[in-house]
């Protein structure tokens, strides 16, 4: 993966972060705060899904991912 990429996914897990969703980069997952997120967000969801990242809503996670 080049540095252009790397910076990107970065970029991508902040922006999701900061909106309230919980990224764990080590084992490439994303739990979304809702069920139902906002165009952008999904997006960039979309976007990481293309880097080999795993994503789920969340409905049956223990109360300590949904802080």
């Amino acid at each position: 993966m080049d540095a252009k990429t790397q910076r990107r996914i970065y970029k991508l897990h902040y922006n999701l972060r900061r909106k309230g969703n919980f990224v764990s980069t080590s084992s490439k997952m994303v739990t979304k705060r809702a069920k139902e997120v906002s165009k952008n967000e999904q997006r960039w969801l979309y976007e990481l899904i293309s880097y080999g990242y795993c994503v789920c809503d969340g409905l049956f996670t223990s109360s300590h991912f949904s802080d």
